[in-house]
């Protein structure tokens, strides 16, 4: 071999290592957290791989690079936590529930299923799910999905539950523009005029009936701000969400009160 040629050969072996490295690494981005999401936020990072949850029987995994901003709205004690998580990678399936989509049952959009893995063995119960409020959306940083989901691991002997205070989690869902990443945004919210979780909690025959609910028509067709928390201004913090492409980049959290208990 020339003397000469290794080096060429060394430099393209660090380069290709540099990107792979890069790819492997969690994305670097950053949020505007306003006061009233401000409780106890966190920020983690996790590479392909690397468990999430270790709670025997309980492990999971995430199967790409993720970065995740964890808080509450109001108190820790309304129980209405939030999350934005960034994974490197774009899934298709966002992209063809933004643009052929009816609702949020035809978009099909579960992270279980799509970036977590589960421990060998592990049989998880798939909970019952209905959707409302299916709408698409455009960020700052790409066009996305949001929708209302209410998840149930027991369902009536028949039929299905009306919404109710305790289970409606307003999600949303995007791939960035240039393709590199999804964002998948979640917090817990309640309406008013719902009814608390129990016995008081209505059931119907099917979904078609659902849909024709008048709690269901509530949450279809109110104004975004008579949610708990409103579903504008979480709409504000996914819309102020930064990815740094450069490496090296520092998550941040600007936030008027971030962190406070």
């Amino acid at each position: 071999m020339h003397r000469y040629t290794a080096l060429p050969i060394l430099l393209s072996t660090l380069l290709t290592t540099s990107v792979l490295c890069a790819a492997n690494s969690p994305p670097n981005f950053t949020v505007i957290v306003p006061g009233p999401f401000g409780t106890s936020v966190s920020i983690k990072h996790y590479r392909k791989g690397q468990l999430i949850f270790d709670s025997p029987p309980f492990k999971i995994s995430t199967l790409f690079p993720m970065t995740e901003y964890h808080g509450w709205s109001g108190p820790r004690s309304a129980d209405q936590p939030w999350k934005v998580s960034v994974y490197a990678t774009f899934d298709p399936k966002v992209v063809a529930a933004y643009e052929k989509a009816r609702d949020g049952f035809e978009a099909d959009l579960d992270e279980g299923q799509e970036f977590l893995q589960f421990a060998e063995g592990f049989r998880f119960a798939e909970p019952f799910k209905t959707f409302a409020r299916f709408k698409r959306k455009q960020f700052r940083w790409g066009d996305a999905v949001s929708f209302l989901r209410s998840s149930y691991q027991d369902m009536p002997d028949r039929g299905v539950y009306v919404p109710d205070k305790s289970h409606l989690r307003y999600e949303v869902w995007g791939v960035t523009r240039d393709q590199q990443y999804t964002v998948v945004a979640s917090v817990s919210v309640s309406h008013p005029k719902l009814a608390d979780w129990g016995p008081k909690v209505r059931e119907v025959e099917d979904i078609q009936a659902l849909k024709r609910d008048r709690d269901y028509r509530l949450i279809e067709e109110c104004p975004p701000d008579q949610f708990k928390p409103s579903l504008s201004a979480f709409d504000r913090i996914v819309d102020s969400l930064e990815i740094q492409h450069t490496s090296g980049g520092e998550n941040e959290v600007k936030s008027e009160e971030a962190g406070r208990n």
